[in-house]
């Protein structure tokens, strides 16, 4: 029982409580130390009690914790903002809260980029049905996971664009033929939509509800294409992708497309503070200055100094430290790892991801591969029993699929990752 604080299963079991942590350990209040084998919820991408960090939060926290942006500005946030443009390519950033608040950030200055415009029936977006892009209603109105439930009308029933899962869908076409079919549906969307159409929201791989699917090399830049072409602006959901988690600052790059705004989030405050950003392309960025001249919205919280400084930190560890250069030694270890996981075990039928997102999906009947009915409670098993073997792990959410998400911190060494694959195989194998 919860008692007075409520849960996700208010009627579950208790779970246990954290009192510690340091780099890729967890510890509960009986002393039992947890390998934090998907860095929370894909959040904690430096670790947990980074020195540098947690100086950097008592620091600003002794001078300045909050002033509203529309009163003042400070020094973190300005010093933020050069950063992580500078790191990310992009020409300027709106902060706000969370990964859920930068979609919607997103989703109004899209809007409001083509109102600025002189066309004001831009209002529509094409999102992939399975994809996830936070739980608000602007997000669950783009996204298929299961949390829409819960809102039942009250989103908008957006169209969908082709998903690229290739374990449901590709079947026996290659990648060519394969990206040809979902590119030529997505164009009869484009069509239909022409006059109406914003822009459309994707993960550039998949996350919380598919589990780090990979799209096939052309499918990312036949998209952009069709938004240049009919005049829909690109956006990509990078909260749980950027920030190095799949080898580059964002993931998109690795595709060869450069969206009009990206959302960052997750390991932008990499567990230690509240923040998110939706970045903007010069075309957005100067389109905004030249309309209006200000953003119609935000939040309290956003951009508070306290939260800048810590993200600054964050972002300084990244670069400075070899975060991205470990990441990239240590991601084809724990891929091959998962990938002999799949092949020695019944219960495994797909090992997949990009960098260190990485996923197991499950079936109980590995001769079809079919999704367990109902989903997700065999995920959910598996993750109970990892985490009674001490290796915490992020089972998908969306209702699509019994899948595992594996991505541990990007600090973590080549001994932790034997020990997470080790843990991962004896709790698969039981």
């Amino acid at each position: 029982m919860s008692g007075r604080l409520l849960q996700n299963d208010l009627n579950g079991p208790p779970m246990p409580t954290a009192v510690r942590a340091e780099g890729v350990w967890i510890t509960d209040v009986a002393g039992k130390r947890y390998l934090d084998g998907c860095s929370g919820a894909i959040v904690s991408n430096i670790g947990h009690g980074h020195p540098r960090v947690v100086r950097a939060i008592c620091d600003q926290a002794s001078r300045l914790t909050f002033a509203h942006r529309t009163a003042f500005t400070t020094e973190p946030l300005r010093e933020l903002a050069d950063a992580l443009c500078m790191f990310t390519g992009y020409d300027a950033a709106w902060f706000v809260g969370s990964g859920s608040e930068a979609t919607e950030a997103a989703i109004q200055l899209a809007v409001q980029f083509h109102r600025e415009r002189g066309d004001r029936k831009r209002t529509w977006f094409l999102s992939f049905r399975r994809g996830y892009h936070g739980n608000t209603l602007g997000g669950l109105s783009l996204s298929g996971n299961a949390r829409r439930d819960a809102v039942l009308n009250l989103v908008h029933d957006f169209p969908s664009l082709p998903e690229p899962y290739a374990y449901r869908d590709r079947g026996d076409r290659s990648d060519s033929e394969w990206t040809a079919g979902m590119l030529a549906t997505a164009r009869l969307l484009f069509e239909k939509y022409d006059k109406t159409l914003a822009g459309i929201v994707v993960e550039p791989v998949g996350g919380a509800t598919m589990g780090a699917t990979v799209p096939p090399a052309g499918y990312l830049p036949g998209l952009q294409e069709l938004c240049d072409e009919f005049g829909g602006l690109f956006i990509a959901d990078e909260v749980m992708t950027g920030m190095g988690r799949c080898g580059t600052a964002m993931a998109a790059e690795q595709f060869g497309v450069r969206p009009d705004i990206a959302v960052m989030g997750k390991g932008l405050g990499a567990g230690y503070t509240p923040i998110a950003a939706a970045l903007v392309s010069p075309r957005v960025h100067e389109q905004l200055r030249a309309g209006s001249g200000r953003i119609l919205g935000g939040h309290t919280y956003a951009g508070n100094p306290l939260s800048a400084a810590t993200a600054l930190a964050v972002l300084r560890v990244v670069r400075e430290e070899g975060v991205l250069e470990n990441a990239a030694r240590v991601a084809p270890r724990l891929a091959a790892g998962l990938a002999e996981i799949q092949q020695r075990s019944d219960l495994v039928v797909d090992a997949r991801g990009l960098g260190m997102l990485q996923a197991i999906e499950l079936s109980s009947d590995k001769a079809t591969g079919r999704a367990p009915d109902p989903q997700g409670v065999l995920a959910r098993e598996v993750a109970a029993r990892a985490a009674a073997n001490g290796l915490i792990l992020y089972p998908t959410t969306g209702g699509v699929n019994d899948a595992l998400i594996v991505a541990p911190p990007l600090t973590i060494t080549d001994d932790e990752a034997d020990v997470l694959l080790e843990k991962l195989a004896n709790t698969v194998r039981a």
